[in-house]
């Protein structure tokens, strides 16, 4: 995947995917299949286009993401995007209309734009009529319609909600792959090794949605898959109160620091609670343990 600013030439013809793709649930890879029978019809490329900072910040809106823009790099690139086509969201760029936004693609040699059905672009929210006008006799328009789940729209907002309730199964039914979380280890304060349970902790961006309790996921290392126990949050026991996320990787040997990691949430466990002792913390592990093993 090359990642490419935004109005930086390109000598191929391209299929745009036009959102912002926060995460890639079922309606979005249904664009990205729309965009990918296109390209093959018309010998293109397929470009996705989206920012590389938080856009919600500046709009006053709830700015936790589901994905930072790290971890968006990894799903893009996982579904064999061809190219990332990257602004950055200022004022300049909000100030900009749907027809202004749209003239710098005019520019590309651009076979094809792809768009959910509810898609507004612009200051001015210009929507999927608009854009079929603006580009009409420049390239083809292709509208996807609504996907629903349990008669609900498919949408980045529900899949977070469903993660702020710790509903992971259903919402990994709703993504490209499960939910996961990538960060660098740092140095802990190493008193998951004097149980038996050692762990990996995660330097995480502030803004990343993230639902605290204990859950079951994997990882790989060196291309191995291990299972692991993720908790997410305080660690009450020991009189913690900073939010950390620490992976036990179980039957794994061997040292982290430094490294990025990737880690898969695949089940919620249980909430954190504070244990009456250590041992009594311990035997909670290891019966988490048995039941990672065991899914």
């Amino acid at each position: 995947m090359q990642i490419i600013k935004f109005g930086e030439k390109l000598t191929c013809p391209i299929i745009v995917c036009l959102g912002y793709f926060g995460c890639m649930h079922k309606g979005h890879v249904k664009l990205l299949e729309t965009a990918k029978k296109t390209a093959a019809e018309f010998h293109a490329k397929v470009a996705l286009f989206t920012f590389s900072n938080n856009h919600l910040k500046l709009l006053g809106k709830d700015s936790s993401v589901l994905y930072t823009y790290r971890e968006r790099l990894e799903i893009y690139n996982s579904l064999s995007v061809d190219y990332l086509i990257v602004a950055d969201f200022n004022n300049d760029f909000r100030s900009m209309t749907g027809e202004e936004f749209l003239r710098i693609f005019k520019d590309y040699d651009l076979k094809g734009v792809v768009c959910g059905y509810d898609h507004r672009c612009g200051s001015n929210k210009l929507d999927c009529n608009g854009i079929e006008n603006e580009l009409r006799g420049v390239c083809s328009v292709e509208i996807v319609d609504e996907i629903t789940v349990d008669n609900v729209k498919i949408s980045t907002t529900l899949v977070k909600k469903l993660i702020t309730n710790r509903q992971i199964l259903k919402a990994n039914s709703l993504l490209s792959e499960p939910y996961f979380i990538i960060g660098n280890v740092v140095h802990g304060r190493g008193v998951g090794k004097t149980l038996g349970f050692p762990t990996a902790n995660l330097q995480i961006d502030a803004e990343k949605l993230l639902s605290q309790g204990v859950y079951g996921g994997y990882t790989y290392v060196d291309g191995i898959k291990h299972k692991c126990i993720v908790n997410i949050g305080r660690t009450p026991t020991f009189g913690i109160d900073r939010f950390n996320v620490e992976a036990h990787l179980i039957e794994f040997s061997g040292d982290l620091y430094g490294r990025e990691l990737k880690v898969s949430i695949t089940s919620y466990l249980r909430n954190i609670e504070k244990f009456s002792s250590v041992n009594d913390l311990a035997n909670q592990l290891k019966a988490d343990t048995e039941k990672v093993l065991n899914d």
